[in-house]
């Protein structure tokens, strides 16, 4: 089972667009001792998990065109778990996804089970 490894710098938002820092300011907020995701106060010692999944499109020219011309490239789904709910971020680009996941890696207190695709954030096996 893979679990997100602490990191030693806090992520910056340097390396996304205006639009993505807006969305992300309005929809995740990490601090020392809680995220606010979506407008709900979690704890980071409440989340348990972490988990990335390639937003859905359609095969063919429709779902082409949604993805390159529409999105601007691979979009992903970021949800977090704590207790028996869960937040979602959606439609994020690679590079906010990544954000998200290397700011829990880097604040949350405790190991963080991850699902998803490599290259978010350093993994390790606990």
């Amino acid at each position: 089972m893979s679990y997100l490894q602490r990191i030693n710098y806090r992520p910056t938002l340097d390396a996304l667009s205006e639009r993505e820092r807006d969305m992300l300011g309005r929809a995740f907020d990490p601090a020392s001792t809680d995220v606010i995701i979506n407008g709900d106060v979690v704890p980071w010692h409440n989340v348990e998990e972490v988990e990335v999944a390639v937003a859905a499109r359609q095969k063919g020219p429709s779902g082409w065109i949604v993805r390159n011309l529409v999105m601007q490239g691979e979009r992903y789904h970021v949800a977090l778990y704590f207790g028996r709910e869960e937040q979602v971020l959606t439609n994020l680009s690679r590079g906010a996804a990544e954000y998200v996941v290397k700011s829990i890696a880097y604040y949350a207190p405790k190991p963080v089970r991850y699902t998803g695709p490599d290259g978010f954030a350093p993994l390790t096996e606990v």
